[in-house]
């Protein structure tokens, strides 16, 4: 991680280029004439009229209701993709569509009257564009109670939901017919079911417009009557937010001389610990500047939280054999939300998901302002789906960007013995997957890595064996990064932990829930350094920039990525300076649907430039905030934005025999494995809508031909957002170029280059802090 710069004694900081100077240009259009994916054929038309003849029967009573119903359409894999959406075939004249699920889903709002005009298209259109979308669909078909309850039974469902009161708790959202189309009518009904049947609903904690509840169900019966409710879209059980227990290996006394602070809160970077508590007691307490306790005093337990606010305040200190932290000091805000769950400890409570949401909120609404970086080393019992983002995520994603904050959230623990081998066993890859709230978009995701190598379970840098694994939802890649969160054998034998404050002590413990504030210091206190404090996006990208695999210190590959994500990141001050023989460069700027930014003849290293050709190393991150919106289901991103960088070639055209420019991308995206156009093959191996995006690109001994080089960025949309609400999307990009011979001054020539080129100015940093030993 380190790059043999850290002993001078002149910092080298990162080049902000100024925004608007990138050229802006109108994407060009065009197409070729529609094609059928198959043969649209009297037999294949009867088909589909039949199954929209029949949901007309089954739905016209809950129609007569509600004013309207949704169904469900399976598209072949070859027309997943934006651009042949079924846009005229399903549109407000007949049934629009009004959400999706998983990749090839929709759902549309069916009426009477909008299903005969279907069926009519089906059987006679023979417009081209509309042959085309009916040739793309598998079936059309209602919502099962079945489906519902994602092939649970009711009794299944039952108990597998928590406790509450005399009842158990789940989690209903309604499907959302969107603006100005009968949405009331839908909520309405829905309460008026649960209500007949004295089925107590609640809201609270979820916001308005998720149209997601919280249903107490006392019995299969209530199961069954929420379930064959029209509107409902999913019946799950409650999630319930919890943390882990420290196990507390290798007791010890704690050591002296461990630093305090000798600044206030507002010179030092602050992590906020949303979590069980943090002791009261010194030398700890020193580092806490606030607190907020929520939980009741008979339902304390605080020994999670101190061991978390121990490894942000001391993680260095007490793991000085742990690579990837730094000495630099960080303090802890207290935000005690997570109940005791441990009988041994005393009385102990449940923290169900709406509960922790409005207690978050009311933290948030306080002290956002004031604190960007909470940990959330917690969890719930539910494991993430591939095919839609969890409630809690989705939550997490709004409250985000509602106050400018960023939430560093642990992966989740296996904790079935045995535990996870490495590489994963085909086997491990479902029940291995990571929990809910990991798969939210915004958030950056932890996983473990083991400091110790075994001859039965992880070697040192590998994921540790009980760490959980991505990929998240849409194939996003989850967890963006890792830390040190412990290490033992397959059997939890053998235990090497981090080591961090437990009652009475020191002691060791093993959890990704302990690898998350390791990141969370870094996140805070890329924060704080610069100044004026960045944007989240752009702390984002600085965190993600320099991340490495943990056992090479080189690119994470493609078939390890779902398991450390992006690697372990640089500790500062590696995240945010640059050395004699690279040259960093930050581009904060907005991009507009249907445009495309460039900064074209992009200056280039003299020094990296022999006979004609370029050499080097070039290495970009791209982080963004995308729309979203949770009824699309896998398809909650709606934008996404991808970067080009490489060069213009002389090229001769076969037919006019003239030479002309052609540009060729030299710095590929990495995670990707390129080939295929069908975008269900994009989204798993390419990455595409994912909110955080690498690239790199090694020119070569024998280097790379080109006459200049040109940097691209452009904003890519879905379910007409560019038409409707997207004005404009922010986007933070960095990018690197240096010499690995390490034998040129590159920051020194870019810096010349970049004056004489663009308006820009320095990243600015604050000096480095000390404290008290």
């Amino acid at each position: 991680m380190a790059d043999g710069q850290s002993g001078r004694a002149e910092r080298l900081p990162i080049k902000l280029i100024l925004p608007h100077q990138g050229v802006e240009r109108r994407v060009s259009g065009g197409g070729s004439r529609p094609k059928p994916f198959r043969g649209v054929t009297r037999e294949f038309r009867g088909r589909l009229a039949n199954q929209v003849t029949a949901i007309r029967s089954a739905i016209r009573p809950a129609i007569v209701r509600t004013g309207g119903a949704p169904v469900r359409v399976r598209l072949l894999p070859q027309a997943f993709a934006k651009s042949h959406r079924p846009k005229n075939l399903f549109s407000d004249r007949t049934c629009p569509v009004i959400g999706a699920g998983r990749l090839g889903e929709l759902f549309l709002k069916a009426t009477v009257e909008g299903l005969n005009a279907l069926e009519e298209m089906v059987r006679g259109h023979t417009g081209d564009v509309v042959v085309k979308e009916i040739s793309s669909i598998e079936n059309i078909e209602p919502i099962t109670a079945e489906f519902r309850r994602n092939g649970l039974s009711p009794g299944e469902l039952l108990r597998s939901s928590p406790r509450s009161g005399d009842a158990f708790a789940t989690q209903v959202q309604l499907f959302d017919f969107g603006p100005g189309r009968g949405q009331d009518a839908l909520v309405n009904d829905f309460l008026a079911v649960c209500g007949g049947s004295q089925i107590p609903v609640k809201r609270s904690g979820y916001a308005e417009n998720s149209f997601r509840f919280e249903v107490d169900c006392r019995n299969v019966g209530d199961v069954e009557t929420v379930s064959n409710i029209i509107g409902v879209r999913s019946l799950r059980q409650m999630p319930t937010v919890r943390g882990v227990r420290p196990q507390a290996l290798n007791r010890s006394p704690l050591p002296d001389g461990l630093p305090v602070p000798n600044a206030s809160d507002g010179e030092m970077p602050v992590v906020v610990v949303v979590d069980s508590g943090v002791t009261d007691q010194p030398p700890l307490s020193r580092w806490v500047v606030g607190r907020d306790q929520q939980v009741a005093p008979a339902y304390r337990n605080t020994e999670h939280g101190t061991f978390v606010a121990g490894l942000i305040a001391w993680g260095k200190h007490l793991n000085p054999d742990l690579q990837g932290i730094d000495l630099g000091p960080c303090a802890i805000f207290d935000l005690q939300l997570l109940p005791n769950d441990d009988p041994a400890h005393g009385d102990t409570d449940e923290l169900h998901e709406p509960e922790f949401l409005q207690i978050l909120e009311s933290a948030l609404q306080q002290y956002g302002d004031r604190y960007k970086v909470w940990n959330l080393s917690l969890s719930t019992d539910r494991l993430c789906s591939l095919t839609e983002f969890s409630s809690l995520a989705v939550e997490l994603d709004n409250l985000q960007e509602r106050y400018a904050v960023s939430f560093v959230i642990s992966a989740g623990n296996y904790e079935t013995v045995p535990l996870l081998n490495f590489p994963r066993e085909r086997e491990e890859l479902e029940r291995g997957r990571i929990t809910s709230p990991a798969d939210s978009v915004m958030s950056v995701t932890v996983g473990s890595i083991s400091h110790h190598s075994y001859a039965e379970g992880p070697r040192d840098g590998e994921p540790s064996c009980f760490s959980r694994h991505g990929a998240g939802p849409n194939y996003i890649i989850k967890p963006d990064l890792v830390h040190f969160g412990g290490a033992c054998r397959r059997d939890a034998s053998e235990a090497h932990g981090v080591r961090s404050l437990i009652p009475g002590g020191c002691g060791e413990s093993l959890g990704t829930s302990f690898a998350t504030p390791l990141i969370s210091r870094i996140m805070a206190s890329i924060y704080h350094q610069i100044v004026p404090s960045p944007s989240p996006v752009l702390a984002r990208a600085l965190l993600t920039h320099h991340a490495r695999e943990p056992r090479t210190q080189g690119r994470v590959s493609d078939d390890h990525v779902d398991f450390v994500g992006f690697g372990l990141p640089a500790a500062l001050p590696y995240c945010l300076e640059c050395t004699a023989h690279t040259s960093t460069l930050v581009f904060e700027d907005v991009l507009r649907p249907g445009y495309f930014l460039e900064w074209d003849d992009f200056p280039f290293p003299p020094s990296l430039q022999r006979g004609g050709r370029y050499f080097g190393d070039v290495w970009m991150t791209i982080a963004f905030s995308p729309s979203r919106n949770a009824r699309w289901g896998t398809e909650y991103c709606e934008t996404h934005i991808d970067a080009h960088f490489g060069v213009y070639r002389r090229q001769r055209d076969q037919k006019t025999k003239r030479i002309r420019q052609v540009f060729t991308g030299l710095v590929p995206p990495e995670h990707k494995n390129p080939g295929e156009l069908f975008e269900s093959f994009q989204v798993e191996h390419l990455r595409k809508w994912s909110p955080v995006r690498t690239y790199f690109g090694s020119l070569g001994e024998n280097g790379e031909r080109g006459d200049r080089w040109r940097l691209k960025v452009q904003l890519l949309s879905r379910h007409g957002i560019e038409e409707e609400t997207l004005m404009s999307q922010p986007f933070a990009l960095i990018v690197t170029i240096a010499d690995p011979s390490r034998s040129h001054s590159i920051y020194d020539e870019m810096a010349r280059l970049i004056h004489n080129r663009y308006r820009s100015q320095n990243l600015t940093l604050r000096p480095t802090l000390r404290v008290q030993q």
